[in-house]
């Protein structure tokens, strides 16, 4: 494959916004040695503002192959790019604030967060699958620290060293299947995989074809937390300090659904006539897990671990999308987009209000929730508008991402799929609305004392949240209308229409 120079230029124009990442984490290194810990969370801040706006401002008007085949830049890229770095900007509203009230003052803790960013979208907009390779083990080195980062606690220790163990796991059948991908056709690249020869050699070789794909996809059902492969989410959530936890449940599982449905097009592209068979696969996993997520977490009795089993049920319902993009070709591309947003919104929101209310109860035991409406009534309600987002209930942004998830699956004929996932989302109410009825209508009053003076930052990052979750439910087209033209110029819609005329 030949590149032009005019190739290699626009690779390096594009390689700017991944730059200003990577200079903001030396810059975090830099400051945390010579103890500037107070300038840590700004600097953290404005980096990842100024390359999420570079990356829009930048990104070309068409999708684009750069980087010597290796990434795509244009197209949804630059889409994915900022709603990456809103997933890190929207955790640094909550992360000072708890380190400081834990007596944690652990500064090393915003470099990483930079650096997992830059992961997560090396192998989001990945054209190739070592590339894939990359950015996940540069985001899931970040994230094995991240659960392990109180290193006096027992339970961030057994956070830490479950991910790590079963995340490697993970790692090694995702590496596996892409070297037997290579071994067959003797590419990674995504492009070149769904080529006439390629396409002729991988189907001649189904055995090793299937067995590759079936790997990769273990690989990252792992990563997203999805039925059988869920069992770390509880304890890792658990034992992670709780807004950090909020962004392993958001920012990863985007990045990393972004490159699944990549990876699973292609797939299928390869793999006609015997189309659909991974579809199959992810259809059933979605079935698991929008069941065993919801039910289990109405069983819950903490709310982190509430929170975690929910993160498992609301993975069920993008890979419902997913299932519905693979079918329809790219529309629910759109739909899972749509809803990893609104879902990194009010997921990290909920996350660090918790994260706040540890400061009077570090357990976080449903029971202490009790009557917490009369003392904090603010503070209830504002949780209560990222709760009743989370159930799905309108006016709200989480009523819109599920909508769209739904009806995209129903147009696509997964209506089993979508009835399954409508009902479990009733029992995803009730857990959510419990907590609820607990803070405001609850008539033991078991909280303790709650000291509503918090500093301003995490206030503010409350306010934003809540402003946002209700603006996106109103007017969903202030997202929708950026990600429909994202992908009217992205290289999967045009392959889809040639593929599927």
């Amino acid at each position: 494959m030949e590149f032009s120079l005019q190739n290699l230029s626009a690779s390096t124009q594009q390689s700017i916004p991944l730059l200003i990442l990577l200079l903001t984490g030396l810059v975090l290194m830099m400051l945390d040695s010579f103890k500037q810990r107070s300038s840590l969370p700004w600097v953290t801040a404005a980096g990842l503002a100024i390359s999420a706006i570079a990356a829009w401002v930048m990104g070309p008007d068409s999708s684009q192959i750069t980087f010597f085949g290796m990434m795509e830049t244009g197209g949804i890229a630059p889409l994915v790019h900022v709603f990456i770095c809103i997933s890190g900007l929207c955790t640094i509203f909550f992360l000072n604030d708890y380190l400081s009230r834990q007596g944690r003052l652990i500064d090393d803790v915003y470099a990483l967060i930079v650096f997992s960013v830059l992961g997560m979208i090396l192998m989001a907009n990945a054209n190739d699958l070592i590339m894939v390779f990359i950015g996940l083990e540069t985001m899931s080195m970040c994230l094995y620290i991240f659960a392990a980062l109180f290193k006096t606690e027992t339970r961030s220790n057994e956070a830490g060293l479950k991910y790590f163990l079963l995340g490697s796991f993970a790692s090694a059948f995702l590496l596996l299947g892409i070297s037997i991908i290579y071994g067959v056709t003797g590419t990674t690249n995504l492009n070149v995989l769904a080529t006439a020869d390629n396409i002729n050699v991988l189907q001649s070789n189904q055995a090793l074809f299937f067995t590759a794909g079936g790997l990769i996809l273990i690989g990252f059902l792992f990563k997203v937390a999805a039925f059988p492969f869920h069992s770390w989410t509880p304890d890792v959530y658990t034992g992670t300090p709780t807004p950090l936890a909020g962004f392993m449940a958001t920012g990863s599982k985007l990045a990393a659904f972004v490159i699944l449905g990549v990876i699973i097009h292609k797939l299928e592209l390869v793999s006609a006539p015997e189309n659909g068979k991974f579809v199959t696969v992810l259809g059933l996993a979605a079935l698991f897990t929008m069941i065993y997520g919801n039910i289990v977490a109405a069983r819950q009795q903490n709310m982190k671990r509430m929170l975690a089993y929910s993160s498992i049920a609301h993975t069920g319902y993008v890979l419902l999308g997913l299932c519905a993009a693979t079918a329809t070709d790219y529309i629910g591309f759109k739909a899972i987009i749509f809803y990893m947003f609104i879902y990194t919104l009010m997921n990290i929101g909920a996350f660090g209000m918790v994260g706040m209310a540890e400061r009077q109860f570090e357990d976080t035991d449903m029971e202490n929730w009790r009557g917490l409406g009369k003392k904090a009534p603010y503070f209830a309600a504002a949780l209560a508008v990222f709760l009743f987002s989370l159930a799905g209930i309108p006016p709200l942004a989480g009523f819109m991402g599920k909508y769209h998830v739904f009806i995209t699956a129903i147009r696509a004929d997964l209506v089993l799929l979508a009835t399954v996932g409508i009902l479990t989302s009733v029992i995803g109410a009730y857990y959510y609305i419990r907590v609820i009825v607990l803070m405001f209508f609850d008539s033991q009053d078991k909280s303790p004392e709650f000291n509503t003076n918090f500093s301003l930052v995490p206030v503010t990052g409350i306010v934003l949240l809540v402003a946002l979750i209700v603006l996106f439910g109103i007017f969903p087209s202030l997202i929708l209308n950026p990600i429909d033209q994202a992908f009217s110029v992205s290289d999967l819609v045009s392959t889809a229409v040639s593929a599927h005329p």
